[in-house]
């Protein structure tokens, strides 16, 4: 590919600084699109452009995607994300940016439609893309490790309990740094894979399995309680309606999934849950060393 350079939104939050980490490390020209230019430049120091600006401010989206190769989309979960996402593929395509790479909705969130104002968000950002003239594909991760498994690692850590609407529901967690891993392979590689790709890890595992692997590597027993999910509240904040959806679905068991993705484009096997879980307890764990 050009040296045009690759530009990232979301940058400064736990997927995309692991992207603009890797394309860094590879050599690669990055520009981000941020809010916090202070923040962005405190992670990523002199080593690439930033661009200011809010989505909804086209001048600075025309500005930030001005000589820009291929773009990284993606944005929190908010009222807006249709409405942000949107502008930021237009203003690529009308400054003719060669491929855009989405961060999606998990699958189970999208397909079918109707249980998830979330993935009814995300589909309608892959249908605008879908229809534009500029190459995209749309990565649909599952439930992330660094989200909903490192809560329930915390919580263990402090309660001795992992908690669950259903304890038997499984999930084919995946880490963020896999997700990374497929979103720079997409941004670099000569072709895309698809439309979309939906990214798992090596496994499905139940919260009650879930229990055990703790109890193995906390040496304590972990009990493993079942409580009935929350409400879905018909209003009120959007983040918080949508994370009480998710609850429902895994507990129904649509998160129980695994696919090749991964291993297929990577040409390694995702990371498992057994060690993201070894790797959490030893980091939050540990003692600190005595300062005299």
């Amino acid at each position: 590919m050009s040296e045009r350079p690759i530009l990232v939104t979301g940058a400064t939050g736990k997927l995309g600084r692991l992207v603009v980490e890797r394309l860094l490390a590879r050599g690669q020209p990055v520009r981000v699109f941020t809010r916090r230019p202070e923040t962005a430049r405190a992670l990523f120091g002199e080593t690439l452009q930033i661009a200011a600006g809010d989505f909804g401010d086209r001048a600075a989206l025309d500005t930030a995607v001005r000589g820009v190769g291929r773009l990284l989309l993606l944005s929190p979960i908010s009222t807006r994300l249709v409405t942000d996402q949107v502008a930021v593929a237009d203003a690529a395509v009308a400054a003719n940016v060669a491929r855009i790479v989405k961060i999606s909705g998990s699958d189970w969130t999208i397909e079918p439609p109707g249980n998830s104002i979330s993935g009814e968000a995300h589909a309608a950002v892959e249908r605008h893309l879908n229809g534009l003239p500029t190459e995209a594909v749309s990565l649909r991760p599952n439930a992330w490790m660094q989200v909903s498994l490192a809560n329930t690692i915390r919580n263990a850590i402090t309660n001795s309990q992992v908690v669950a609407a259903n304890l038997d529901a499984g999930i084919g967690y995946i880490d963020a740094r896999d997700i990374a891993d497929v979103a720079v392979h997409q941004l670099l590689a000569d072709r895309i894979r698809g439309r979309t790709l939906n990214l798992t890890g090596p496994d499905v595992v139940s919260f009650r399995q879930v229990a055990a692997l703790l109890t193995a590597a906390l040496k304590r027993p972990v009990a493993a309680l079942e409580k009935p999910p929350r409400t879905v509240p018909k209003e009120g904040d959007f983040e918080h309606r949508a994370v009480a959806q998710f609850v429902r679905l895994i507990a129904a068991g649509r998160a129980a999934t695994t696919t090749d993705v991964v291993p297929t484009l990577l040409g390694r096997s995702p990371r498992t849950v057994a060690d993201f879980i070894l790797e959490q307890v030893t980091a939050e764990t540990a003692v600190p060393e005595y300062q005299p």
